[in-house]
Parts: C-alpha cells; structure tokens; sequence
C-alpha cells in the first residue's frame, strides 16, 4: 500500500490539529510551515476535510482550523478514505489463484482494521518504544 502525498500531508495537518484540540485554531499556514510543505497544496486538502466535514474554520484574528469532532473519533481510516482515490493492500489480477485471492483478502482486511481502529487520540498519545522501524518490500 502506498499513501500518497496528498494523504500523508492530510494526515500530517489532521495530526497537528488533535495536538492543538481544546486549546487554540491552527492556520494552514503555520501548520505547512512546521512541516515544510508547499501551504497552497495543503490547503487544497483541506477543502477536502472540511467538505467531509472533519475540520472547521473560523475566520478573523483568532480564526484558524480546528477539529470538528475529537481526537479519539477521527479515525486514520476516514481520513485517508476522504483523501486518497482508492486504498488498495494488494492488487490481484485474473492469474491469481483462490488460495492467493485468500491472502489478498485477508491483508486488505487487516489493513483496513489497523486504519478504521487508530484515531488521531491514538497517534498523538502513542509510546515513541512501540515503534519498529521496518519495510516490507513484496
């Protein structure tokens, strides 16, 4: 599975506002800045996510985004389905078997448990020890 960029920043700026929910708006901007992505493509994204309804806007001096729902009811999932044009784990062809189709199945599933179960309360409180630095290259 591949994120495109357009995810990974979408994440980056949904992640950024769940650090902030609760006590002040972030810009695009500022958020682009802190990461050093371009804040015109970001904020095309975030057309996206306030069009889905994920984020809101206020405008004026103290104005800014900010969650539309908590930080342990936005899943990576609802996100990632919000941005990306298809999420697929592995994409089978007419040569696979049912055993192979099987396999398929079961990755795609797993995927789609690990994003439908991880909110952005998850990614921002996690133990920095649970991480594993690894790739899989099939």
């Amino acid at each position: 599975m591949k994120i495109s960029t357009r995810g990974r920043y979408g994440l980056y700026f949904m992640l950024a506002l769940a650090r902030s929910y609760g006590e002040h708006k972030r810009s695009v901007k500022s958020i682009a800045d802190e990461r050093g992505i371009s804040d015109l493509y970001l904020e095309q994204i975030v057309t996206n996510l306030k069009r889905a309804e994920l984020v809101k806007s206020t405008r004026g001096a103290y104005g800014g985004y900010e969650l539309n729902h908590a930080p342990d009811e936005i899943t990576v999932g609802k996100i990632f389905r919000t941005l990306e044009e298809n999420i697929v784990a592995v994409e089978g062809d007419d040569k696979d078997t049912d055993t192979e189709r099987y396999l398929w199945g079961r990755i795609r599933d797993a995927l789609r448990d690990v994003l439908d179960h991880t909110t952005l309360s998850d990614m921002v409180n996690h133990d920095d020890d649970e991480i594993d630095d690894y790739m899989f290259y099939i």
